[in-house]
């Protein structure tokens, strides 16, 4: 029998900063993301969703970053930067609807929404 290949985890970083958090309130986002991640089978134990200071895109924002998780990796706290830069998959100016489509497609099925990503520079 072969053995089963272990699925990707993904780490969903939603900016917190100052336009994103207040103006834009991320954390209506943050809410979304964790009740279909805990509520979906195609998410659950896939991604875990934690804030990030700022991707200094604040005009653009909110903003939102899935990048995969190393084996044994917590998901649930902010990285160190030098992980984020060259990642591709960070999405700019997200609502619910981009939100829904980049976990059904980016974190289920680890497809990437190639008209919305780009790499973090």
């Amino acid at each position: 029998m072969a053995a089963m290949t272990e699925r990707k985890r993904f780490q969903i970083l939603v900016c917190d900063g100052p336009s994103c958090g207040i103006t834009h309130e991320s954390e209506t986002l943050v809410e979304h993301i964790e009740g279909r991640l805990d509520k979906e089978a195609a998410l659950q134990g896939r991604a875990e969703c934690a804030a990030l200071t700022c991707f200094g895109r604040c005009d653009e924002g909110p903003n939102l970053m899935i990048r995969e998780l190393a084996p044994g990796e917590d998901g649930s706290t902010e990285p160190d930067f030098d992980l984020l830069y060259g990642v591709r998959g960070l999405y700019l100016g997200v609502d619910q609807a981009k939100v829904d489509r980049v976990l059904d497609s980016h974190v289920a099925k680890d497809e990437a929404v190639e008209a919305w990503v780009e790499s973090y520079e």
